[in-house]
This record gives structure tokens, sequence and C-alpha cells, in this order.
């Protein structure tokens, strides 16, 4: 659907500067005379002029015994606009994330975002992401439910203190995992299965993202095409929980036991 041609130019108009937005976010508060807009907007007498002009022309103002207020119209392109701006905002702080996860970011739900907290590794920190989901991983209360394609002897050295501590885990790997674990770290491995507060699943397919469920919380972990962590979105969700569980519980349908593996 395109754009209708005069809707677009309005569009245009709006975007064209912030201190435009900015007029229009302040009357939306309170009608102002120009000399009180120059007060509350970085613009100059002229500029302000020039904007209301273009507002008057487009019925989104009126001027009323020497003060500018907002129409109907007016005040319904400023909320619209201002949710607009607001879902861009959203989207750039998802985007890093969302960029990681591919297609599982789709199946996320839309409250995913709200009181989120996102750590993303850069070439200044390459690590922040991975440092971020071990502390997570560490500080968890509750019995966990796990996705993983990769292993880190981090999330090893971590895992062994949970189980010391009563927590219960299931866990969700590939074969690479598996292949790796064996390569790397077979006594870890062995203490798993022998372990009873933790059962291991092996996915049949190579899975591409991962995350952590704890009771109300929820870690999602976002990683590049040679499997480095880059993103993690942390959140207490009752949505996002949901989701995660439902994303284990179907994972765990099509993987077997471990031990069964192994007997």
């Amino acid at each position: 659907m395109h754009p209708d041609e005069d809707a677009f130019g309005d569009v245009q108009f709006l975007t064209g500067s912030p201190q435009r937005f900015s007029v229009l976010s302040t009357l939306a508060d309170t009608p102002a005379r120009p000399c009180e807009l120059c007060e509350q907007v970085d613009a100059t007498r002229t500029t302000i002029q020039r904007i209301l002009a273009g507002f008057r022309e487009r019925e989104w103002v009126v001027k009323h015994d020497g003060d500018y207020r907002l129409t109907v119209t007016g005040r319904d392109v400023y909320h619209r606009y201002r949710s607009f701006v607001a879902g861009v905002e959203q989207a750039q702080t998802f985007g890093p994330i969302a960029t990681c996860l591919g297609s599982v970011a789709d199946e996320l739900p839309a409250s995913a975002l709200e009181n989120a907290d996102i750590t993303v590794s850069s070439d200044g920190n390459p690590l922040a992401a991975l440092d971020r989901f071990t502390e997570w991983f560490r500080n968890v209360e509750n019995d966990i439910y796990a996705v993983s394609p990769i292993v880190a002897k981090p999330f090893n050295e971590v895992g062994a203190e949970l189980l010391q501590s009563g927590i219960s885990i299931e866990f969700v790997i590939d074969e690479r995992v598996l292949e790796q674990s064996e390569e790397s770290f077979m006594g870890d491995l062995t203490h798993g299965l022998e372990h009873e507060e933790i059962t291991m699943y092996v996915h049949d397919e190579r899975l591409s993202f991962g995350f952590i469920v704890d009771g109300e919380r929820c870690c999602v972990a976002g990683y590049d095409e040679r499997n480095n962590m880059r993103a993690i979105l942390e959140t207490r969700g009752d949505a996002v929980v949901e989701w995660a569980m439902d994303a284990f519980e179907r994972r765990r349908q099509r993987a077997q036991p471990l031990q069964n593996l192994y007997s």
C-alpha cells in the first residue's frame, strides 16, 4: 500500500526538522504564543513562525487570542508520531539481538522489550554478552530450563556450583555441543550424566540460539555465524517466560536423553 501523496508530504514536513515536532509537542502540553515557543524550542522566531504557518496550513493548529493550540487532528498527529518514534527507538534497541536470533526473533512476544535489559558485545568489548550471561546464570535461585548451542568452561563451572547448591537443571544441547563436550570437557559431561539433579537432552538439529528460564526470569542469547555470543536479552515478562518454556518443551520433545546415548 502506497501512502497518499498529500499525506506523505505532511509526514515529510513534520519529520523535516526536530524543531517541528518540538513545537507540536510543546503545544500538546499547553497553548502558547510564538515568543513562548521560542523560549522552549531551540529555534529562531522566524523559524517558529514558519512552523506554525505550516501547521495552520495542515489544520493541526488554530490561533485564538494570540495563542496557538492543537486541533483534534493536530493532537492525533502528535500522538501517532510519538508512538512511531517510540517504535523506532525500540527497534534500534532490539536490532542487535534480533539480528543474532534470526527467525526466532519473530516468535518472541510483542512485549519482549518491556522492562528488558539488553547487553550487546562490541569490538571494544567482545565478551560483554558472554560475561553478563554467565553472571545472570550464576545468580539463578530456582530450578532452570535451558537451551544452548555452545559449550563453554564458565557455563560448566557455574552449572556445577548450582547443582551443588541443590538447583535442578534440564538442559537441551545439539550433537555439535555433545561432540565438543566429549572432546574438551569429558569430565564435566560425565559429572552431568551421573548427577541426579541434571537431565540433559540432545536435539536432532543444530540449535541457533540459547536461553535460560529461572522461575519468573528469562535470559535469551543470540549468536553470530561463528557461534560467538553477541547479545542477550534479560526480562521478567510473563509472556517471554511462557514463550521460552514452550520453546524448551518443543525442543525437548524432539531430543533424546543424553543417558540413552551412553546406555
